[in-house]
Protein backbone atom coordinates (compact mmCIF):
# COMPACT_ATOMS: atom_id res chain seq x y z
CA UNK A 1 0.00 0.00 0.00
CA UNK A 2 2.79 2.39 0.92
CA UNK A 3 4.58 1.54 -2.33
CA UNK A 4 1.49 2.22 -4.47
CA UNK A 5 0.86 5.49 -2.65
CA UNK A 6 4.44 6.64 -3.15
CA UNK A 7 4.30 5.83 -6.88
CA UNK A 8 1.05 7.79 -7.22
CA UNK A 9 2.47 10.83 -5.43
CA UNK A 10 5.65 10.77 -7.50
CA UNK A 11 3.60 10.59 -10.71
CA UNK A 12 1.25 13.39 -9.62
CA UNK A 13 3.89 15.79 -8.33
CA UNK A 14 6.28 14.89 -11.14
CA UNK A 15 3.68 15.80 -13.73
CA UNK A 16 3.14 19.18 -12.10
CA UNK A 17 6.90 19.71 -11.86
CA UNK A 18 7.55 18.91 -15.51
CA UNK A 19 4.63 20.99 -16.72
CA UNK A 20 5.81 23.98 -14.69
CA UNK A 21 9.45 23.59 -15.64
CA UNK A 22 8.86 23.36 -19.37
CA UNK A 23 6.02 25.88 -19.58
CA UNK A 24 7.73 28.63 -17.64
CA UNK A 25 9.67 31.34 -19.43
CA UNK A 26 12.97 32.30 -17.86
CA UNK A 27 12.51 35.61 -16.02
CA UNK A 28 14.26 38.85 -16.89
CA UNK A 29 16.68 39.87 -14.14
CA UNK A 30 17.03 43.44 -12.92
CA UNK A 31 19.82 44.81 -10.75
CA UNK A 32 20.40 47.93 -8.67
CA UNK A 33 22.88 50.42 -10.13
CA UNK A 34 23.72 53.97 -8.99
CA UNK A 35 25.37 54.53 -12.38
CA UNK A 36 21.91 54.91 -13.90
CA UNK A 37 21.99 58.52 -12.76
CA UNK A 38 24.72 59.05 -15.38
CA UNK A 39 22.50 57.95 -18.28
CA UNK A 40 21.95 60.64 -20.90
CA UNK A 41 18.36 60.27 -22.06
CA UNK A 42 18.65 60.96 -25.76
CA UNK A 43 17.19 57.69 -27.02
CA UNK A 44 20.50 56.05 -27.95
CA UNK A 45 23.59 54.39 -26.51
CA UNK A 46 25.47 57.67 -26.05
CA UNK A 47 28.87 56.57 -24.72
CA UNK A 48 30.46 53.13 -24.61
CA UNK A 49 29.87 52.37 -20.90
CA UNK A 50 26.52 54.16 -20.54
CA UNK A 51 24.24 51.14 -19.97
CA UNK A 52 26.99 48.65 -19.08
CA UNK A 53 26.27 48.71 -15.28
CA UNK A 54 22.86 47.07 -15.79
CA UNK A 55 21.42 43.59 -16.23
CA UNK A 56 21.71 42.10 -19.71
CA UNK A 57 19.08 39.97 -21.44
CA UNK A 58 19.36 38.97 -25.09
CA UNK A 59 16.16 37.93 -26.85
CA UNK A 60 16.85 36.11 -30.11
CA UNK A 61 14.51 35.31 -32.99
CA UNK A 62 15.10 33.68 -36.36
CA UNK A 63 15.57 37.05 -38.07
CA UNK A 64 16.01 39.48 -35.20
CA UNK A 65 17.98 40.05 -32.03
CA UNK A 66 16.98 42.44 -29.25
CA UNK A 67 19.20 43.43 -26.35
CA UNK A 68 17.44 44.44 -23.14
CA UNK A 69 19.27 46.28 -20.35
CA UNK A 70 17.48 46.80 -17.02
CA UNK A 71 18.34 48.40 -13.68
CA UNK A 72 16.69 50.18 -10.77
CA UNK A 73 18.00 52.87 -8.48
CA UNK A 74 16.24 54.88 -5.78
CA UNK A 75 12.78 55.75 -7.12
CA UNK A 76 13.13 54.67 -10.75
CA UNK A 77 13.35 51.66 -13.03
CA UNK A 78 15.60 52.08 -16.07
CA UNK A 79 15.14 50.11 -19.29
CA UNK A 80 17.09 50.21 -22.55
CA UNK A 81 15.73 48.33 -25.57
CA UNK A 82 18.31 47.89 -28.33
CA UNK A 83 16.96 46.50 -31.61
CA UNK A 84 20.44 45.68 -32.85
CA UNK A 85 19.51 43.81 -36.06
CA UNK A 86 16.92 46.27 -37.40
CA UNK A 87 18.71 48.33 -40.05
CA UNK A 88 15.62 49.91 -41.59
CA UNK A 89 14.98 53.15 -39.74
CA UNK A 90 11.24 53.81 -39.92
CA UNK A 91 11.00 57.00 -37.90
CA UNK A 92 7.56 57.66 -36.49
CA UNK A 93 6.61 53.98 -36.97
CA UNK A 94 9.14 51.67 -35.29
CA UNK A 95 8.08 51.28 -31.68
CA UNK A 96 8.95 49.63 -28.36
CA UNK A 97 6.46 48.88 -25.57
CA UNK A 98 7.25 47.61 -22.08
CA UNK A 99 4.66 46.61 -19.47
CA UNK A 100 4.74 45.97 -15.72
CA UNK A 101 2.17 44.22 -13.54
CA UNK A 102 2.75 45.54 -10.03
CA UNK A 103 1.01 42.56 -8.39
CA UNK A 104 2.02 39.96 -10.99
CA UNK A 105 -1.34 38.25 -10.61
CA UNK A 106 -1.45 37.14 -14.27
CA UNK A 107 -5.07 38.22 -14.69
CA UNK A 108 -6.78 37.53 -17.99
CA UNK A 109 -8.12 41.09 -18.00
CA UNK A 110 -5.84 43.97 -17.09
CA UNK A 111 -6.42 45.86 -13.84
CA UNK A 112 -5.30 49.14 -12.31
CA UNK A 113 -1.94 47.61 -11.32
CA UNK A 114 -0.95 47.02 -14.96
CA UNK A 115 0.98 49.73 -16.80
CA UNK A 116 2.51 49.90 -20.28
CA UNK A 117 4.99 52.42 -21.62
CA UNK A 118 5.50 53.06 -25.31
CA UNK A 119 8.20 54.89 -27.25
CA UNK A 120 8.32 55.58 -31.00
CA UNK A 121 11.50 55.99 -33.05
CA UNK A 122 12.37 59.68 -33.41
CA UNK A 123 9.94 60.81 -30.68
CA UNK A 124 11.11 62.55 -27.51
CA UNK A 125 8.00 61.84 -25.46
CA UNK A 126 6.46 58.46 -24.72
CA UNK A 127 2.95 57.34 -23.87
CA UNK A 128 1.67 55.61 -20.71
CA UNK A 129 -1.26 53.18 -20.59
CA UNK A 130 -3.05 51.83 -17.52
CA UNK A 131 -5.16 48.69 -17.29
CA UNK A 132 -8.61 48.34 -15.80
CA UNK A 133 -10.41 50.28 -18.50
CA UNK A 134 -13.82 49.23 -19.85
CA UNK A 135 -12.49 49.55 -23.41
CA UNK A 136 -12.27 45.96 -24.61
CA UNK A 137 -10.91 47.00 -28.01
CA UNK A 138 -7.57 47.89 -26.39
CA UNK A 139 -7.54 44.87 -24.05
CA UNK A 140 -8.79 47.16 -21.25
CA UNK A 141 -5.86 49.58 -21.40
CA UNK A 142 -6.32 53.32 -21.67
CA UNK A 143 -3.93 56.22 -22.16
CA UNK A 144 -3.24 58.28 -19.03
CA UNK A 145 -1.35 61.49 -18.28
CA UNK A 146 2.38 60.91 -18.15
CA UNK A 147 3.60 60.91 -14.53
CA UNK A 148 6.22 63.36 -13.31
CA UNK A 149 9.82 62.46 -14.19
CA UNK A 150 8.75 59.72 -16.62
CA UNK A 151 10.99 59.48 -19.69
CA UNK A 152 10.52 57.44 -22.86
CA UNK A 153 12.61 58.51 -25.83
CA UNK A 154 13.89 56.85 -28.99
CA UNK A 155 16.62 57.60 -31.48
CA UNK A 156 19.24 55.83 -33.61
CA UNK A 157 22.17 54.11 -31.93
CA UNK A 158 25.35 53.88 -33.95
CA UNK A 159 29.12 54.09 -33.40
CA UNK A 160 28.97 54.14 -29.58
CA UNK A 161 26.71 51.10 -29.26
CA UNK A 162 28.40 48.11 -27.61
CA UNK A 163 26.74 45.58 -29.93
CA UNK A 164 26.83 47.06 -33.41
CA UNK A 165 27.95 50.29 -35.04
CA UNK A 166 25.38 49.94 -37.80
CA UNK A 167 22.62 52.51 -37.19
CA UNK A 168 19.53 50.92 -35.64
CA UNK A 169 16.55 51.90 -33.42
CA UNK A 170 16.98 52.06 -29.65
CA UNK A 171 14.67 53.09 -26.83
CA UNK A 172 15.33 54.49 -23.34
CA UNK A 173 12.85 54.44 -20.45
CA UNK A 174 12.91 55.94 -16.96
CA UNK A 175 9.86 54.79 -14.99
CA UNK A 176 8.82 56.10 -11.55
CA UNK A 177 8.52 53.19 -9.15
CA UNK A 178 5.78 55.01 -7.24
CA UNK A 179 3.53 54.48 -10.28
CA UNK A 180 3.89 50.70 -10.52
CA UNK A 181 4.65 50.19 -6.79
CA UNK A 182 7.67 48.49 -5.33
CA UNK A 183 8.08 44.75 -5.82
CA UNK A 184 10.83 42.20 -6.30
CA UNK A 185 8.72 40.28 -8.83
CA UNK A 186 6.75 42.08 -11.53
CA UNK A 187 4.81 40.71 -14.42
CA UNK A 188 6.69 41.89 -17.51
CA UNK A 189 6.04 42.21 -21.22
CA UNK A 190 8.12 43.65 -24.05
CA UNK A 191 7.26 44.18 -27.70
CA UNK A 192 9.32 45.76 -30.47
CA UNK A 193 7.56 46.69 -33.68
CA UNK A 194 9.52 46.70 -36.95
CA UNK A 195 7.44 48.75 -39.39
CA UNK A 196 9.38 47.67 -42.48
CA UNK A 197 8.34 44.04 -42.00
CA UNK A 198 5.12 44.86 -40.10
CA UNK A 199 6.22 42.40 -37.39
CA UNK A 200 6.06 42.40 -33.60
CA UNK A 201 8.86 40.75 -31.61
CA UNK A 202 7.85 39.99 -28.04
CA UNK A 203 8.94 38.72 -24.66
CA UNK A 204 7.76 36.15 -23.79
CA UNK A 205 8.53 35.02 -27.34
CA UNK A 206 5.38 32.89 -27.64
CA UNK A 207 3.19 35.93 -26.96
CA UNK A 208 1.38 37.19 -30.05
CA UNK A 209 0.63 40.87 -30.55
CA UNK A 210 -1.67 41.57 -33.46
CA UNK A 211 -1.45 45.36 -33.74
CA UNK A 212 -0.29 48.50 -31.94
CA UNK A 213 -3.74 49.14 -30.46
CA UNK A 214 -3.98 45.86 -28.57
CA UNK A 215 -1.74 44.80 -25.71
CA UNK A 216 -1.65 41.06 -24.87
CA UNK A 217 -3.39 39.93 -21.68
CA UNK A 218 -1.26 40.08 -18.48
CA UNK A 219 -1.89 36.34 -18.18
CA UNK A 220 0.58 35.94 -21.07
CA UNK A 221 3.32 38.15 -19.63
CA UNK A 222 6.58 36.85 -18.24
CA UNK A 223 8.39 37.97 -15.09
CA UNK A 224 11.09 40.42 -14.15
CA UNK A 225 12.70 39.73 -10.80
CA UNK A 226 15.19 41.54 -8.60
CA UNK A 227 17.57 39.11 -6.85
CA UNK A 228 18.97 41.95 -4.74
CA UNK A 229 15.55 42.77 -3.24
CA UNK A 230 14.97 39.78 -0.93
CA UNK A 231 13.36 37.27 -3.27
CA UNK A 232 12.15 33.96 -1.80
CA UNK A 233 14.79 31.26 -1.74
CA UNK A 234 12.80 28.68 -3.67
CA UNK A 235 11.37 28.98 -7.15
CA UNK A 236 8.21 26.93 -7.72
CA UNK A 237 9.75 23.99 -9.65
CA UNK A 238 12.47 23.57 -7.00
CA UNK A 239 9.88 23.78 -4.22
CA UNK A 240 7.73 21.09 -5.85
CA UNK A 241 10.77 18.83 -6.32
CA UNK A 242 11.70 19.30 -2.66
CA UNK A 243 8.16 18.35 -1.58
CA UNK A 244 8.38 15.20 -3.73
CA UNK A 245 11.60 14.07 -2.04
CA UNK A 246 10.32 14.78 1.46
CA UNK A 247 7.07 12.94 0.75
CA UNK A 248 8.93 9.85 -0.43
CA UNK A 249 11.19 9.90 2.62
CA UNK A 250 8.24 10.16 5.00
CA UNK A 251 6.29 7.39 3.27
CA UNK A 252 9.22 4.97 3.10
CA UNK A 253 9.94 5.62 6.76
CA UNK A 254 6.31 4.65 7.47
CA UNK A 255 5.79 7.47 9.90
CA UNK A 256 2.64 6.65 11.85
CA UNK A 257 -0.42 8.74 11.15
CA UNK A 258 -1.85 10.39 14.24
CA UNK A 259 -5.60 9.95 14.40
CA UNK A 260 -7.64 12.61 16.14
CA UNK A 261 -10.37 11.00 18.21
CA UNK A 262 -13.43 12.82 19.28
CA UNK A 263 -13.58 13.37 23.03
Amino acid sequence: MYFKLSIFLVFLLGSVFLETAFAATEPILITTSPDMEKVIFDGKWTFYTEWKPSSLSTISFDDKQIVLRTAHYKNFIYVFVDSISDYTLDKGMDKATICFDGQNNKNHLSDKNDFCFSSTLGHKQGIVFQGGSANGLSENFQKIINPDNFIAISSVSDENDRYTEIPHPSYEFKIPIDLIKRSDNYGFYLSVYDASSDTFYSFPKETIRENTLKIPSPSQWGDIISPDKSLPEFHLPLLIFTIMILTLVLIQAKIPIIKIRSS
